[in-house]
């Protein structure tokens, strides 16, 4: 369990400012983090609903990556999000300590995926967006609420519809300016 919280926070970290090519291998950790950690139906329908979710989701913004990936960290601004996202875990970790470690965990994986969403072009902030959501479905895992899991589904049905309606304006939107 701690190591698939390890993975995830890394593969955030690795991912920011870039698109996201990743999202299905982090869905399966994510999986693999609410299926260990939570307990009951719930979290076998987020072990189940993330990795689907995930491909689904990549399969619609896929065709989208073409030539977006390494303009944003060559530039030097990739630090910034980096450093904010180990201070909130820092800060998390500091004032979160009755919750538990697990929830906490859970909680970290929301705000890394926040971070992501605050950094490069549309695609990779689409995509931190998506880390958020799946942090969120994990967190509904851990504690088993169905508010949390059905606010998740929620906001993936959000993220669906963006990736329909908004992402092609924003890529037609940069060829033009190309």
């Amino acid at each position: 369990m701690m190591a698939g919280f390890a993975c995830a926070l890394v593969l955030v970290l690795l991912r920011l400012g870039r698109d996201g090519r990743w999202l299905p291998l982090y869905g399966l950790l994510c999986a693999a983090i609410a299926g260990t950690s939570g307990t009951g139906v719930l979290a076998v329908f987020c072990a189940l609903l993330l990795p689907v979710f995930n491909l689904l989701l990549w399969g619609i913004v896929r065709h989208f990556a073409v030539g977006q990936q390494g303009r944003f960290l060559a530039s030097g601004r990739g630090l910034l999000p980096v450093v904010m996202t180990l201070l909130l875990q820092f800060v998390l970790a500091f004032f979160g300590a009755g919750l538990g470690l697990v929830p906490t965990f859970g909680i970290g994986l929301v705000l890394a995926g926040l971070c992501s969403a605050a950094c490069g072009v549309a695609l990779a902030q689409f995509c931190g967006l998506i880390m958020a959501v799946d942090g969120l479905m994990v967190v509904a895992a851990i504690l088993p609420s169905w508010g949390l899991f059905i606010t998740a589904v929620a906001l993936w049905a959000v993220m669906v519809f963006l990736a329909f309606v908004l992402l092609p304006r924003l890529a037609w939107l940069r060829v033009e300016e190309d």
